[in-house]
């Protein structure tokens, strides 16, 4: 991994995005951009993809777009949450 620091994922303000530790000046997470995600203490790489089928929204019933994250080793997928700790690969 190349880059040790650790951001924390929050809501930007660009809706349905993730920011890295600030939702203002911190930059967005996207598609296709490569993380490691801190997962049962283990830090996973992989990367960030979108879709647009990802959940139902609770509220409107609609189903909403989203990101989630790919493990490179075996393509696990699991959805982001804010909270959760990356580092950038």
């Amino acid at each position: 991994m190349s880059n040790e620091t650790m951001y924390t994922l929050v809501p930007s303000t660009n809706r349905g995005r993730y920011a890295l530790d600030d939702p203002i000046s911190g930059p967005d997470v996207t598609g296709g951009q490569p993380l490691a995600v801190l997962l049962g203490g283990y830090w996973i790489e992989g990367r960030v993809e979108q879709t647009s089928n990802l959940y139902t929204n609770e509220r409107s019933g609609q189903v909403e777009r989203g990101y989630y994250f790919i493990a490179t080793d075996d393509g696990t997928i699991c959805g982001l949450c804010a909270g959760m700790q990356v580092r950038r690969c």
